[in-house]
């Protein structure tokens, strides 16, 4: 059973249709992050996914973070996973959350050699009328998270 307010979308097929519109919005919004947080090279990071080195990758992930939000706002769950073989390129898998205004979203961040995508597991909203229109209420707390850009001069 799920506490107040907790869904998870394998467990609420008719959710479906909207975590599909928040992981798009999600991983709109993750695009730059994703980038620099691929500039630390993928061997040292799935080295230190290897070796479980969760400080490290804590560092890498709240540096990477920290150029596009809010401290506090996206943070690394668990150490992550690592698909690697001879024969195609390495994928390296992040647990993630992403918290902000009231919403609570735990995500998969997968990075490959020419892509990023995110999966939602599951998510989790203090005021339960937000979790009708996840994508919605996701843009807008993505908006209170991001930090924003000074203007052009």
């Amino acid at each position: 059973m799920n506490a107040p307010g907790l869904f998870s979308p394998a467990r609420l097929p008719s959710l479906s249709s909207d975590v599909s519109k928040a992981e798009r919005v999600l991983g709109e919004a993750l695009k730059q992050f994703a980038t620099e947080l691929k500039l630390a090279g993928a061997a040292d990071l799935a080295a230190f996914v290897r070796l479980g080195h969760m400080p490290n990758l804590q560092d890498l992930v709240r540096s990477s973070a920290e150029l596009y939000f809010k401290p506090g706002t996206l943070e690394l769950a668990e150490t992550g996973e690592l698909e690697m073989s001879w024969f195609s390129p390495p994928l390296i898998t992040f647990p993630m959350v992403f918290r902000s205004e009231g919403l609570f979203v735990y995500f998969r961040l997968r990075l490959a050699a020419l892509t990023a995508s995110v999966e939602v597991e599951s998510f989790c909203a203090e005021d339960f009328a937000l979790a009708g229109e996840l994508h919605l209420a996701l843009q807008e707390a993505l908006d209170g998270a991001l930090l924003k850009s000074p203007a052009p001069a």
